[in-house]
């Protein structure tokens, strides 16, 4: 399996939030480019460039806004970017960025895989959807978790 390590609009997102990031960013970019990976497979193809915007800014509101109230803050996020990559379906990339989290399926295919791949890494692959036990296992080996996992539970906790 090519596991994605690099995309053009993901890394100048990521690269331009690097100071409100720190530390985390090695830990966030894993994170984008593992959900990335995940979001491909369930798709069957490439994801389109308003996907990787969203991929990009989908939690970045944690670290820019300082809050785990972070949806609003990262559509802003993405739509002051979106024009300067292309992308112009404004409708798609916020449903991307804010129902990311939702519990419920969604219609849209676009919509719906975004969440599931979310959920896959969210749940250390426990919920991998369609998705081999050895694709999950070959991303991780590409892209460490690096203490994603415990930044979620004690940011959670602290936000609570």
């Amino acid at each position: 399996m090519d596991v994605v390590t690099a995309h053009p609009i993901v890394d100048a997102v990521l690269n331009r939030h690097g100071e409100a990031l720190g530390d985390a960013l090695p830990t966030y970019r894993n994170h984008v480019y593992r959900c990335i990976n995940y979001h491909q497979i369930l798709l069957g193809s490439t994801i389109p460039d308003a996907a990787a915007l969203a991929w990009a800014a989908h939690d970045l509101g944690i670290w820019t806004a300082r809050t785990f109230d972070y949806l609003a803050p990262s559509v802003d996020l993405a739509a002051e970017q979106a024009g300067e990559f292309g992308v112009t379906d404004h409708d798609q990339l916020r449903m991307l960025i804010t129902e990311h989290r939702k519990l419920r399926p969604s219609h849209d295919r676009m919509v719906e895989t975004f969440r599931k791949a979310d959920l896959v890494d969210v749940s250390h692959g426990m919920l991998r959807d369609r998705i081999d036990q050895s694709a999950v296992n070959a991303v991780v080996a590409e892209l460490p978790y690096r203490g994603f996992h415990a930044f979620l539970v004690s940011g959670l906790i602290r936000y609570a």
